[in-house]
């Protein structure tokens, strides 16, 4: 654990086969060096500093620790790059002693690292549409009130299984700016079979159906998942449903004309029957052209 290869380009710069960072003086001669024997150390913030060391023969350390070398080619992911490139790696552990770029690799590797490229950058450099990120919002409260039902889709969960459910989407990609044409909401969807998309639907609409055709989505980004309208495009509506057979609360915030929140309400059918005199009230000053009905539950 003693044995330091150089890191980058930066003189000085090195990792400890233990996969511990440590740093020499940037004017110290042996940080030009490929390897170090590390005699002494000092642990100094994140990274160790290499108090004595001396140059390291790699040959010396093939002859003596075999068995840790290893020589493997796959794909690996390069931040500067922003793509996944095929290389060939010599390893003495964790240490990269030798590396060279390939002309071709094995798509399902190459697919993977992206993948877990991906997660490890927290998806944001998946192309979220409005949609998708309601169908996300949507799973996440259906896995809250079943999580033996639905998928887990919290950062954490998908990065742990992103090789599962994003690599199979990455064939033929190796760049991240390549990923703009995927279809998030499409992807998404992958984790669902036919009767959960089916019942997704019916107990966690995307959009709640309103009287006179209109419909309005649901925020469920909100705690708890909240509907917006105008308070003229809830008159019909007796009572808010029940979402996820009411595991699941709903509110309401009706808007004004202006577009502007008169009330927030759970209980649609109470505030029909109570405070919904004083908002008509205030609202009949404010707006006289509108309608605004004593009973909103009666059909216009």
């Amino acid at each position: 654990d003693r044995i330091a290869a150089k890191r980058g380009t930066m003189d000085g710069a090195f990792r400890l086969a233990s996969g511990q960072g440590a740093r020499l003086g940037a004017t110290d001669p042996l940080g030009k060096q490929p390897l170090l024997a590390v005699a002494d150390l000092a642990l100094q913030g994140t990274e160790a500093r290499i108090r004595m060391a001396a140059p390291l023969s790699r040959a010396v350390l093939e002859e003596r620790f075999p068995e840790r070398f290893v020589r493997e080619e796959g794909a690996s992911f390069d931040a500067r790059a922003g793509a996944v490139l095929p290389r060939r790696r010599l390893r003495f552990g964790p240490l990269v002693l030798e590396e060279t770029t390939l002309p071709v690799a094995d798509p399902t590797a190459v697919a993977e690292a992206l993948a877990e490229a991906v997660a490890g950058r927290g998806f944001r450099d998946l192309p979220w549409t409005d949609a998708s990120r309601r169908l996300r919002a949507r799973l996440a409260w259906a896995h809250l009130v079943e999580p033996e039902s639905w998928p887990d889709v919290s950062d954490e969960a998908l990065a742990t299984r992103a090789k599962e459910w994003l690599a199979p989407h990455l064939h033929g990609l190796t760049k991240l700016t390549e990923l703009r044409n995927l279809n998030a909401h499409e992807i998404l969807s992958g984790l669902l079979d036919w009767p959960q998309r089916r019942r997704l639907d019916a107990e966690l609409p995307d959009r709640l159906d309103l009287p006179n055709n209109r419909s309005a989505a649901i925020d469920y980004d909100r705690d708890p998942p909240t509907l917006e309208a105008r308070a003229q495009h809830l008159f019909g509506l007796a009572s808010l449903p029940p979402l996820m057979g009411g595991r699941v609360p709903l509110q309401v915030a009706l808007l004004s004309p202006a577009g502007r929140p008169v009330a927030l309400t759970a209980d649609l059918a109470g505030f029909w029957r109570g405070a919904w005199a004083d908002v008509r009230k205030d609202m009949r000053g404010r707006y006289p052209k509108h309608a605004w009905p004593e009973d909103p539950t009666a059909p216009a």
